[in-house]
């Protein structure tokens, strides 16, 4: 049950990156726009999940986790109606914030339900409920997104109603941490200064010197030297900082930050590339990338196993970082007339990397977290990991997009630019009509494989980017 509950935030931006491309010719994105519609609810939950974690703590798990389902599903149902960006937006971010405390509570149930002995299996389970039940909606919300992108969006509170009930009669009640205590200024402060940092990042596509860049950088920054000046005066910190001096705990957060960055690149840039260049009905986008859930579930029961024979850990979390690696080597190969078979091994082996790191990345937090901050220590995983996927999520984005815009800028001697360009690039790939005579000129065979070289390129940077990682 608890892994299904967390499912409904791991599909939440699977469903959302599929129905993506249809959603932006909708309601008419710019480049910028799809950047941050891609990510903003990853930024808004990245945002606030230490919070959930500090009001389970005070309230209990099971409270928070029931509610956080019912304003979840508010939040789809504001993004399905939306007539235009700011309120798709705010969709997505509403979505986000529930999703965040619901997957942070439901992870922190798991202590209380399984022995330490058992966790390393247990999480295992989790973690393959937590991949079946996306790719299950992802392959539902291909037809539907295909039919009417807004539909794609009704799934999640689809399925919350029939979850709703079960867990307020199946889910035990757990104790409260007893000397809880509320710090406003410090939750505020982490808040703006994690949204500030993404903000920025999904924005860096306009260039570094550009304010849409700089400002929410700089904002993000101060914000989280401010949140670490406030923590390390209080007498009632929201977040123990003396954890991240641990190499243990440090090396999670590396390694969720990462697997969650990885899963989330291949995922946006295999989907677009797919609806854009292959010309996938967008119906198959979520079949096409089911088969990495074989090599997950196979991944998560053998890590299972390796954790409860006490393999090292961070043994294991190389392993997974590197295999992220392989998965983008695979995608070099890649050109605007590949057929879908040689997508397949970045696909497989991106499943197994996610399965590995994240099962023994999800032990550690459980393990290493004190009993007087469990809740703040369990949700600023899904925090860091949130950060990682919305660096995935948007930097994949932008650099695909970038080193398209680049390449038919030069193409069309700068008269294919800014963003309308980047809507006439997009129409283009998607039906091969344009008004654009300078598009024209170039033909959509070009620009297709623009597209797809802009794909390998972005995929050898994050290869080396793993490579470090690991």
């Amino acid at each position: 049950m608890l892994g299904l509950l967390a499912a409904l935030q791991v599909s939440d931006p699977f469903v959302s990156s599929v129905a993506l491309v249809r959603a932006s010719d909708g309601l008419r994105f710019t480049a910028a726009q799809q950047s941050l519609a891609a990510g903003i609810s990853t930024f808004a939950l990245a945002a606030t999940v230490v919070f959930g974690g500090v009001l389970a703590d005070r309230v209990g798990r099971k409270r928070v986790l029931v509610l956080s389902i019912l304003v979840s599903s508010a939040g789809q149902l504001i993004t399905a109606a939306s007539p235009d960006p700011m309120i798709y937006f705010l969709g997505r971010a509403i979505t986000g914030i529930a999703l965040g405390a619901t997957f942070a509570a439901a992870f922190g149930m798991v202590r209380d339900a399984v022995p330490e002995r058992e966790r390393g299996p247990a999480l295992a389970t989790f973690t393959i409920v937590g991949t079946i039940g996306p790719l299950v909606l992802m392959v539902l919300a291909g037809p539907l997104a295909q039919w009417d992108w807004r539909a794609a969006y009704l799934l999640l509170p689809a399925l919350s109603v029939i979850l709703f009930p079960i867990a307020l009669r199946v889910l035990p009640r757990v104790a409260t941490v007893p000397g809880t205590r509320f710090n406003l200024v410090a939750n505020l402060l982490i808040a703006a200064g994690v949204t500030g940092l993404l903000l920025g990042v999904s924005h860096a596509g306009e260039g570094l010197t550009a304010p849409a860049f700089w400002v929410p950088a700089l904002v993000g920054v101060v914000g989280v030297a401010a949140f670490v000046v406030v923590s390390a005066r209080s007498a009632h910190p929201v977040f123990p900082l003396r954890m991240l001096a641990h190499p243990a705990f440090l090396a999670a957060v590396v390694a969720g930050i990462g697997f969650n960055l990885g899963g989330a690149g291949l995922s946006i840039m295999t989907s677009n590339i797919w609806q854009y260049v292959v010309h996938m009905p967008t119906s198959l986008v979520g079949i096409a990338s089911a088969p990495s859930a074989v090599t997950a579930i196979l991944a998560s029961v053998i890590t299972g196993r390796l954790i409860k024979r006490g393999v090292s850990s961070g043994l294991l979390l190389g392993v997974g970082l590197g295999i992220f690696a392989i998965a983008y080597l695979a995608m070099l190969p890649i050109g605007a007339s590949s057929p879908y078979a040689l997508y397949l091994p970045a696909v497989l082996l991106s499943g197994a990397a996610t399965a590995v790191t994240s099962v023994v990345q999800g032990g550690q937090f459980l393990r290493l977290a004190p009993a007087a901050f469990f809740g703040p220590v369990t949700s600023s995983r899904t925090m860091f990991g949130q950060f990682g996927y919305a660096l995935g999520l948007t930097g994949a984005t932008m650099l695909v997009n970038a080193f398209t815009e680049h390449t038919v800028r030069s193409a069309t001697s700068g008269a294919v630019t800014g963003s309308g360009g980047w809507a006439a690039i997009t129409g283009f790939m998607a039906s091969g009509q344009t008004s654009d005579a300078a598009l024209q000129a170039v033909g959509q065979e070009a620009v297709l494989a623009a597209y797809a070289d802009a794909v390998v390129r972005t995929s050898l940077i994050l290869a080396a980017v793993f490579v470090v990682l690991a």
